[in-house]
């Protein structure tokens, strides 16, 4: 009996074994690559057409051999773009100035050579609804691969009625009802069927779910395009809705690729553009690939520090890999995920520990491009240049924005008397009527400083103004023109605002004065013509950098908000930076009405204090804040006999920066381009340190002696 409890014994281990055998047999796992590029904006060729240089590091004929090596190095891999890639550089400015009926018969030079890297599919950014919603569409249709976005949809008014909405019919929706009823304006999702080799070294299908978003705020940043044509809805109720689709209909793993940026962790709060972090919420979405911030994602920078759930350094959102390559094709996202099946691949699961995400940045090497994609998109390069290369007129000055936040400068200058002249026009002729007694103003910005690195600065050095000078100056070529009516203690609160965001307190010489990570096309400087004599500028105002900032902010520079969702006051005191306010050199009184010309980006910003009190009183699509800035410019040229004649622009000196004693020397970053100019400007000068802005390096450091 003894040695049969044995035999008995040894067959159930046996058997043991034999079910472990058969249970590793099913196993069976996949490595998949996903790769992505994001916010090209047209840059194709790593080519300056600005200062007709090819010393420029982006471009994607620079990233399509990164993406050729990541792809090699892979057996199963995916490329998806996120967005933003017919606008924002001159060649895209090129193509679009060619129009619609050239896309019928050409190719956009962005499929030209995006079409050579076999992307599996593509996310539409915000950007792309710039030029409308006929050019987008005659645009991508050019492309290899298919296009998602879920959050725009067909227009409906037999879904929609004045009972939907506070103010009109064409305002974004949320919920479910209307999402289960209208109208997809494009492809909202797809299922890609593909084969991948296992760790058996057999091939599997897997059925790979991708979802895109574009921000809700389309609809005011492109209003004139849209309104009553498309509707849009909440990123992550639209997620929520579909992803329980895919996952019905068969998807193994799901992508978002979401043209959404990730600044914050409230997902309560509807319709906001960044909604990342409440994508990553979603059960059923396995991957990110995010985009739209500019920003490096993971990184090792203190971006995303105090963060519920974000893993910044490893590329993790609640577990789940996440990546966002930077910009213009400056790096290239990868997550490696890990699929698992325990059941010979009839179904799969994604471990997250096991995945991981990366940034690959493009070869020192320069001279490392993607020939094929140079011969592809050869044709427009050369369009391009010639077309930049038009003069308009004779300037015998610098006109740079290196030191914008320090100074008052010509390129914000000239965007300004660009408006006003706009603004001018369209008072004087009854289309817009001021109030008796009204001021007219305008406000622009440095659309250029730093944001894109540190030689992404306008730097005209030259002998004249061409078409890439007006590009150079107004970067955002969808901008539309706005006038706003408020008062002039509105616009103190905007400005307080703006002074708490971009400037750090200063207390003694050798603080750091400036919020690098504070994005320059948000300060704004207020312009309000010349005096009748033409000797100087009729608007002016200090702003005390010693003082605390009136709005609370964190070290980026960026305000935080309220329980209400509000730019939230200093809770140490009632603090103001900005003072001695005067038009014509007489003090402004709270209640002064002025009427304000701005861009619709801004006029539709009522989240800034000041802004939130205004009202819109005009708004002209038939032209763009950069045309205004064309039709100026050629208006001066006009005036002369000569086809380019000379012309000189007086810098208005509108503010300046109080808090320190005379002769204190404090320190901010910038180009080292801006070495020589820096001479020029008696209250800046260069030093020979270096410093870094978020992930972006090669700063230098300057220093403004207070005066």
């Amino acid at each position: 009996m003894k040695n049969s409890g044995k035999i008995l014994l040894s067959a159930a281990i046996a058997m043991a074994l034999v079910g472990c055998s058969d249970s590793d047999d099913d196993f069976v796992s996949i490595d998949l690559r996903l790769m992505e590029t994001t916010d090209l904006h047209g840059n194709m060729m790593p080519y300056n057409y600005f200062s007709d240089s090819d010393k420029q590091s982006y471009g994607f004929a620079r990233t399509a051999p990164v993406i050729r090596a990541v792809r090699e190095e892979a057996k199963n891999s995916m490329l998806f773009d996120n967005g933003d890639l017919i606008q924002g550089s001159p060649m895209a400015d090129y193509m679009a100035s060619l129009g619609e009926d050239n896309l019928q018969s050409n190719l956009h030079s962005v499929y030209k050579a995006m079409n050579l890297l076999n992307y599996d599919a593509a996310n539409i950014g915000n950007h792309e609804f710039n030029y409308g919603l006929d050019y987008l569409k005659a645009a991508i249709q050019g492309a290899d691969f298919p296009y998602v976005v879920s959050n725009v949809f067909k227009y409906d008014d037999t879904l929609l009625s004045s009972s939907d909405f506070s103010s009109q019919s064409c305002e974004p929706r949320i919920d479910e009802e209307f999402l289960s009823q209208a109208e997809n304006a494009f492809t909202p999702y797809l299922i890609l069927e593909r084969n991948f080799e296992g760790s058996d070294g057999k091939m599997h299908p897997v059925k790979v779910g991708v979802i895109g978003f574009t921000p809700p705020n389309i609809m005011s940043w492109d209003k004139t395009n849209l309104e009553c044509q498309v509707v849009v809805s909440d990123i992550k109720t639209t997620a929520e809705f579909y992803v329980s689709k895919m996952k019905a209909e068969g998807a193994d793993i799901i992508v978002a690729i979401p043209h959404s940026g990730l600044s914050g962790s409230d997902a309560d709060v509807p319709f906001i553009d960044n909604a990342t972090w409440g994508l990553a919420n979603i059960d059923g979405i396995d991957a990110i690939m995010f985009g739209h911030d500019h920003n490096n994602f993971p990184t090792t920078t203190d971006t995303y520090d105090g963060m519920e759930g974000v893993d910044a350094e490893n590329g993790k959102i609640f577990n789940k890999p996440a990546v966002m390559p930077g910009y213009w094709g400056n790096n290239v996202g990868i997550i490696d995920l890990k699929l698992e099946s325990t059941n010979s691949g009839g179904t799969w699961s994604v471990n997250y520990d096991q995945s991981t995400a990366e940034l690959r940045g493009l070869y020192e090497d320069t001279e490392i491009m993607a020939q094929d994609v140079v011969d592809a998109v050869a044709d427009d390069h050369q369009g391009t240049i010639d077309y930049m290369q038009t003069p308009i007129l004779k300037i015998d000055q610098k006109i740079n924005s290196f030191f914008s936040a320090i100074e008052p400068d010509l390129s914000v200058q000239i965007v300004n008397e660009a408006q006003y002249n706009w603004g001018m026009t369209v008072t004087q002729d009854g289309t817009v009527q001021m109030e008796d007694g009204a001021i007219l103003l305008s406000v622009s910005a440095p659309f250029k400083g730093g944001r894109g690195g540190a030689e992404d600065y306008t730097n005209i050095d030259g002998s004249e103004l061409t078409n890439a000078s007006v590009a150079d100056l107004y970067v955002f070529d969808n901008n539309t023109p706005a006038i706003l009516k408020l008062t002039a203690a509105d616009v103190k609160e905007w400005l307080e605002t703006i002074a708490s965001q971009q400037y750090q307190t200063v207390s003694s010489g050798g603080d750091y004065l400036l919020h690098q990570m504070f994005r320059s096309y948000n300060l704004d400087v207020f312009y309000g013509g010349w005096k009748a004599d033409g000797n100087s500028n009729s608007l002016n105002y200090t702003i005390d950098v010693g003082t605390p900032p009136r709005y609370y902010v964190n070290a980026n520079g960026e305000l935080i908000n309220d329980a209400d969702d509000k730019p939230q006051l200093n809770p140490n005191g009632d603090y103001r930076r900005i003072s001695d306010m005067t038009y014509n050199g007489v003090v402004l009184e709270d209640s002064q009405v002025l009427y304000v010309v701005t861009n619709n980006y801004r006029a539709s910003n009522n989240w800034i204090p000041g802004v939130d009190q205004a009202e819109v009183v005009h708004e002209d699509g038939a032209f763009s804040n950069r045309e205004l800035v064309d039709q100026y410019l050629k208006g001066i040229a006009s005036e002369s006999t000569e086809e380019v004649p000379l012309h000189r622009f007086d810098n208005a000196e509108n503010f300046s920066l109080t808090g320190l004693t005379s002769g204190t020397a404090v320190k901010f970053l910038s180009s080292p381009s801006g070495e020589t100019f820096a001479g020029e400007v008696p209250s800046v000068a260069f030093t020979s340190e270096t410093g870094n802005v978020g992930d972006n390096t090669g700063f230098s450091v300057y220093t403004y002696t207070f005066q």
